[in-house]
C-alpha cells in the first residue's frame, strides 16, 4: 500500500491525529529546525547562500518527484496542482532562495509558515497510512518549507513587519479569487474555500458560520489577518523595546 492512492486504499488503514506517529513526526521537525536554525546562524555569509540555494532547490525538486509519483500511479489529476497555500509556497521558497524581495519574505513569514504548520498540526492526508509515499512525502514537504523560513527568518534574510501586513493581505487578494473560480468550476477545494479541512479548526469556523459558505469565508479570512498580526507582533514588540531602552 506504500504507492496506493486514497481511492484505492481499504478502510481503516490511516493514521489518527496526535498519534504516536504524528507526534514523533512533529518532534523531529521541531528539532531539526531548532538545530539548523542555530547552525545557520553561525555560518559563514557565503555558505548560508549556498545552504539557502541548496535548500530552496530540494523544496522544489521533492516536488517534482511527488509530480513524477502520482503520474506513474495514475491519479496526477486537477485535484492534485499546487493550488493550496502550501503548494505555492514551495515555489516562493525556491523564488526566495534567489531573489529576495521583502513582500515575498513577509508573505512566507506572516503567511506561508503559519499555513505549513497547521498542516503539519492538522494534516488532511490521515486517510493514508502513516509509512506510505503521501504521507511521508507530505510531512517531508511541509517540514521543509518550516525548516526553510524558520532558518531565514532566523538569519535576517526575512525580516517580520506588522507594518507590512498589507503585503501578505494584498498576495492573498491576488491569489485567492482566481483559486476560489477554479474551485467552483472544477468542484475542487484548494486552500479549503469550498470545504473545511477535516479534523482542523476550520470545521470549527463553518459550524460557526451556520452552515453559510459566506459566513464560513468571512470568519476564515478574520481568522487569517489576526494570524499574521499575532505572527509579526512579537517582532514588533521587541523593535519598540529595543528602541525604548536606547533612549
Amino acid at each position: 500500500m506504500f504507492f496506493t492512492y486514497a481511492a484505492d486504499l481499504p478502510p481503516g488503514v490511516g493514521f489518527a491525529l496526535f498519534s504516536a506517529p504524528h507526534l514523533g513526526a512533529l518532534m523531529a521537525i521541531a528539532l531539526l529546525c531548532l538545530v539548523c536554525a542555530c547552525r545557520f546562524r553561525a555560518a559563514q555569509a557565503s555558505a548560508r547562500r549556498h545552504l539557502t540555494q541548496a535548500l530552496g532547490l530540494s523544496i522544489v525538486l521533492l516536488d517534482i518527484v511527488r509530480t513524477i509519483v502520482y503520474h506513474c500511479m495514475g491519479c496526477m489529476n486537477l485535484y492534485e496542482l499546487p493550488l493550496h497555500l502550501c503548494g505555492m509556497a514551495v515555489y516562493l521558497c525556491a523564488i526566495h532562495s534567489l531573489w529576495k524581495p521583502d513582500w515575498l519574505g513577509q508573505v512566507l513569514y506572516a503567511l506561508c509558515l503559519p499555513g505549513a504548520c497547521a498542516a503539519l498540526l492538522f494534516p488532511d492526508w490521515t486517510i493514508y497510512p502513516f509509512f506510505s509515499f503521501v504521507s511521508l512525502h507530505s510531512f517531508a514537504a511541509h517540514g521543509l518549507i518550516v525548516l526553510y523560513i524558520v532558518v531565514q527568518t532566523a538569519s535576517g534574510a526575512i525580516r517580520p513587519c506588522l507594518s507590512a501586513v498589507w503585503k501578505p493581505v494584498l498576495f492573498l487578494c491576488a491569489v485567492v479569487p482566481p483559486i476560489a473560480w477554479f474551485d467552483s468550476c472544477f468542484h475542487a477545494n484548494y486552500m479549503f474555500l469550498q470545504l473545511p479541512s477535516p479534523g482542523s479548526p476550520l470545521v470549527w469556523l463553518a459550524q460557526l458560520a451556520g452552515g453559510s459558505r459566506a459566513g464560513y469565508l468571512l470568519l476564515f479570512a478574520v481568522v487569517i489577518f489576526c494570524v499574521m498580526v499575532l505572527m509579526d507582533a512579537p517582532f514588533a514588540l521587541a523593535h519598540r523595546y529595543r528602541n525604548s531602552r536606547s533612549i
